[in-house]
């Protein structure tokens, strides 16, 4: 009898769940509350959720509520969401002087978004290196005014955790208060020395491995090359939303005092640029997300539907596919129903792939949304859950601060769609986005009036 073999997409989805079980389990018992008491399984649940899959939505203060044993858990599961749980579990074989097997090795292909296996243990350990380096200098920018704040060793375990948690663009950390819950970066808001290291945390991680790895070899004096047709998109579409978004952000919030508007002009500055990277699905904030303007909130939500980059620790519908998208509005396709850019083509299975990952994503947050304004009734504003909605979809971590007070239902749906954002929607990409097979059977094209 032939031995079942579940699809790789299925063992990355299944990697994910055990770890975010594994992670719910340590978390309730009573040695990871400051309290010593056993914490409830449907919030342990959702803190781990949204650690794994980089999230940041939180329904307790961290700093408050977890012992260092507790925090340390947290911390791992950022780290382990961030590279991906194949990707630790590869290298922890690795390290134990194995080899990598075939189906291990295709698995990592396709956690990696490649085309083929070719390359695979190379690029494992180029993400790795990265990280752990781009996270250490984090660490070294952040400690001075960390420890200066709260002392030496506190300061330094804050620091190593917002640096891993900034680079992971997870949106945790450990600021809050038994005076000041949920205190965040607000506590940081008017301090350029900690905002910048954790903007530039934010930009790296969300840029994706593969550009970061692109621009090293480029400055390397040994290899005389340019960067890659995808490197310079990805370069240029995130400078645009950055420096666009805090130029948005800063007239919007100017003169409004609830955010911005009692600053500094350098304090103004930052808090924009800060702004504008944190929708990118990283999830810090400076301030109260819901005393915004209207427009900025507009502004922000849709930030988040883009997130980051492709290969990265960020979510969102990923910046190349929205160029993709708007080049497909703006351009007609060509007769092998692709789109050319810069003298470059972009196949119609892109197109297709970039296409059905906007209609899932827009389909899924219309459902959520639904389905937790009819179990919530009128006890939020539908702004608010949509916002809260699009921010655990797309991986970001923002809220108006309606989190903590979601029924349990609601808080099930939240840790189901930062599951999907992380994982499923990510994996359904993958196996759509597969070359198309020749179909032996044509059929006669349909007349249908779409305008």
């Amino acid at each position: 009898m032939k031995k079942f073999k579940p699809p790789v997409a299925v063992k990355i989805i299944f990697s994910f769940l055990v770890v975010i079980l594994v992670g719910t389990f340590f978390l309730c018992l009573p040695i990871s509350s400051a309290d010593g008491k056993w914490f409830s399984f449907v919030d342990s649940f959702f803190v781990s959720t949204s650690a794994v899959c980089v999230t940041g939505l939180t329904t307790v203060d961290l700093a408050v509520h977890f012992s260092l044993f507790g925090k340390i858990v947290i911390m791992l599961l950022i780290q382990i969401g961030g590279l991906g749980f194949v990707t630790i579990s590869s290298l922890m074989i690795m390290m134990f002087g194995k080899r990598l097997s075939f189906e291990q090795r295709l698995t990592l292909k396709e956690a990696f978004n490649k085309d083929d296996n070719q390359g695979v243990v190379r690029e494992l350990i180029k993400i790795v290196l990265i990280t752990l380096i781009v996270e250490f200098v984090g660490f070294v920018c952040l400690v001075p005014s960390l420890a200066v704040k709260y002392g030496f060793w506190s300061g330094a375990f804050k620091a190593l955790f917002l640096s891993i948690s900034a680079f992971c663009n997870s949106g945790m950390d450990l600021f809050g208060t038994q005076d000041n819950m949920f205190a965040g970066m607000s506590v940081f808001s008017r301090n350029v020395l900690v905002l910048i290291p954790v903007i530039l945390l934010i930009i790296v991680g969300s840029v994706g491995f593969v550009v970061i790895y692109d621009i090293i070899r480029k400055k390397n004096p040994k290899e005389k090359r340019k960067l890659s047709f995808h490197s310079v998109l990805v370069l240029s579409i995130t400078g645009i939303l950055v420096f666009g978004g805090a130029i948005l952000f800063m007239i919007f919030e100017w003169n409004n005092p609830q955010t911005i508007g009692d600053m500094n002009f350098g304090q103004k500055l930052v808090n924009g640029f800060f702004q504008s990277v944190t929708p990118r699905t990283a999830g810090f904030a400076t301030f109260n997300q819901g005393a915004m303007t209207s427009e900025s909130k507009v502004l922000t939500t849709v930030l988040m539907f883009i997130g980051g980059s492709p290969v990265s620790t960020a979510g969102g519908i990923k910046t190349t596919t929205m160029l993709v998208l708007i080049l497909y509005i703006f351009k007609m396709p060509n007769k092998n129903g692709g789109l050319v850019f810069r003298k470059r083509n972009i196949s119609s299975s892109i197109l297709h792939r970039c296409l059905k990952l906007f209609l899932i994503m827009m389909s899924t947050i219309f459902v959520g949304s639904c389905i937790i304004i009819a179990i919530e009734g009128s006890t939020f504003g539908v702004s608010a859950v949509v916002f809260e909605v699009v921010s655990a979809l797309c991986t970001t971590g923002l809220t108006f601060g309606i989190t903590p007070l979601l029924n349990v239902g609601s808080k099930l749906i939240i840790c189901l769609l930062m599951f999907a954002g992380r994982v499923g929607l990510l994996t359904f990409a993958m196996l759509i986005g597969r070359k198309s097979q020749n179909m032996e059977i044509e059929y006669p094209d349909s007349k249908i009036i779409v305008s």
